[in-house]
């Protein structure tokens, strides 16, 4: 069987086996954050997911604001898409080769930066859509490096039996953000905008100086290639992967068809709901307490076959509860429903990064990611499409048809029996083996 363990790591065979638990207990969920460096890096990042956080209420409501047009907001959040989707590939490739502590804190520096700039805008009141459109761009530049050193480097400090804890512990650091950033970036909108952007860009530049207590990680892949034929070396180990392959389909119809709810809250907020811009802090925090909930309890979740299971479950419900959203005209039953609305979706996806993660080889964490990555940088293009189906047809009749098609989309998928394929952890046997030798020969035995 194929195994993604470090070389000073024990063996499957070695390896002894713990006795089984008929019951998750709660501290299950958090024993990762006993590893001190995995502490060192959640810490660190949760001032960077915070900033993430605050910017995407943030520059939402800022392009809906001066614009009045969903189509505009769908434009400022393609901007930062695109970019992201053209180099998430190649960060992916650079995520494997380089030191991933400096690359890490160069990003996050980068981002401060492009936040200060936008906070100037802000400050000096002459900050227009095409101002946002440039930013965004530079933005999504960066986050193709981000996002999937971010993802690999938790791999590199934690051994294989915290990786799904570790990686569940990830997502809930970046959801307990989601409650509380957007409900302090909603108020700060409300009293004077312009203290959110200059939190943003302070947030990311505290987060590159929590992650200098890190160590050096040494690159994983070899530097003897060129990072473009490490590029196509990840794209041919996903695309002989069938597990990797269905995990990675699975993730991109709800990123596509689902995630995008979160950047039209505004349109809600303002158009649907009647409410003001601190009751937009309250929607979007009430995502982040469901989903906090959610990738809390995916890492107390033992067994890859209870985990798939649950992630269809999940799925699905993260559709019909997406046309109850829709149809909701008050703002109480609203935040109810988005806060399922966010344990739904959030728990889904944990699960699917978890098992994507345990079926991946440590040289490929980087590459694996940034493909993972790539469905979420392509959400903005669904945006985009649906702002113009809002301003024609309006938000509720666009919200509830996503709702509908990704429910039936995703029945129609684990329906058709691909649940069984992606199950099973490890690389499976049909990898070809020049792509596997040469960063694991011992996986091509079957060690």
């Amino acid at each position: 069987m194929a195994s993604s363990r470090r070389p000073d790591q024990a063996t499957p065979q070695s390896a002894p086996v713990p006795p089984p638990r008929s019951k998750p207990r709660i501290g299950d969920a958090f024993t990762a954050l006993q590893n001190a460096q995995f502490r060192m890096l959640w810490f660190g990042m949760l001032f960077a997911q915070a900033a993430m956080q605050m910017n995407l209420v943030s520059r939402a409501w800022l392009a809906y604001t001066i614009s009045g047009s969903a189509v505009a907001l769908g434009l400022v959040s393609l901007a930062r898409g695109l970019p992201q989707s053209a180099l998430s590939l190649f960060g992916g490739a650079i995520a494997d080769r380089a030191n991933k502590k400096a690359l890490l804190i160069a990003v996050q520096f980068m981002l401060a930066a492009l936040s200060a700039v936008n906070a100037v805008l802000v400050h000096l009141d002459i900050v227009q859509v095409w101002h946002l459109v440039v930013l965004s761009v530079l933005q999504g530049l960066i986050f193709a490096f981000n996002m999937p050193t971010r993802q690999a480097i938790i791999p590199e400090i934690v051994p294989e039996d915290q990786l799904p804890n570790a990686v569940a512990l990830n997502s809930s650091g970046m959801n307990l953000n989601r409650v509380l950033a957007p409900s302090l970036a909603g108020l700060l909108l409300a009293w004077h905008p312009a203290l959110a952007f200059d939190l943003i860009a302070v947030f990311y530049g505290m987060a590159a100086l929590m992650l200098l207590r890190l160590p050096s990680l040494a690159p994983a892949a070899k530097r003897s290639r060129s990072a473009l034929a490490d590029m196509v070396d990840g794209v041919r180990y996903v695309g002989a992967n069938p597990a990797l392959r269905s995990l990675i389909v699975l993730a991109f119809i709800p990123v596509m068809i689902g995630m995008p709810f979160q950047q039209l809250l505004p349109v809600f907020q303002k158009d649907v709901l009647h409410v003001g811009e601190a009751s937009l802090g309250f929607m979007y925090a009430a995502v982040g307490v469901g989903s906090l909930i959610g990738s809390l309890s995916v890492g107390a979740i033992q067994g890859a076959e209870t985990r798939a299971r649950l992630q269809m479950f999940a799925g699905i419900a993260f559709g019909a509860l997406l046309v109850a959203f829709a149809l909701s005209p008050f703002l109480g039953l609203s935040l109810v429903v988005l806060a399922v609305v966010g344990l739904a979706s959030q728990g889904y996806m944990t699960l699917n990064s978890v098992m994507i993660m345990e079926r991946t080889d440590r040289a490929y964490y980087g590459r694996v990611m940034s493909i993972y990555m790539l469905t979420f940088s392509l959400s903005p293009v669904a945006l985009l499409p649906m702002g113009w189906s809002i301003d024609h047809f309006g938000a509720v009749e666009t919200q509830a048809a996503a709702g509908i098609l990704l429910a039936a989309l995703l029945l129609l998928y684990f329906g058709a029996g691909r649940i069984r394929a992606w199950m099973r952890p490890g690389v499976p046997a049909e990898v070809p083996a020049g792509v596997i030798a040469e960063v694991s020969p011992g996986l091509v035995r079957g060690e």
